[in-house]
C-alpha cells in the first residue's frame, strides 16, 4: 500500500494547532480529535478567538492525519 501524502499545513492552521496543544497540555491530540473533530465543533481559544482553521484540517486531512502528525517545539 502506498504511503498517504498529505499537503503542507498553511501558517494559520499550524498556529491554531500550536495554540489548542499549548492550552490542551500532553494529550492535546485526544482532546482535539474527540471534543472538537469527531462532533464538528469549532474551537474557542481562551483569548475567546475562534480557530476555525482546526476544524478545516479536520475537514481537508481528517484524524489519520492527525493520528500521524507531529507538532515540533
Amino acid at each position: 500500500m502506498a504511503k498517504q501524502k498529505y499537503r503542507e499545513l498553511e501558517a494559520d492552521e499550524l498556529e491554531a494547532l500550536k495554540v489548542f496543544a499549548a492550552e490542551n497540555g500532553k494529550k492535546w491530540k485526544d482532546e482535539l480529535a474527540f471534543k472538537y473533530w469527531y462532533n464538528a465543533r469549532v474551537y474557542r481559544a481562551n483569548d475567546g478567538k475562534e480557530r476555525p482553521a482546526l476544524h478545516r484540517l479536520r475537514n481537508d486531512l481528517g484524524p489519520s492525519w492527525l493520528a500521524k502528525f507531529k507538532l515540533e517545539a
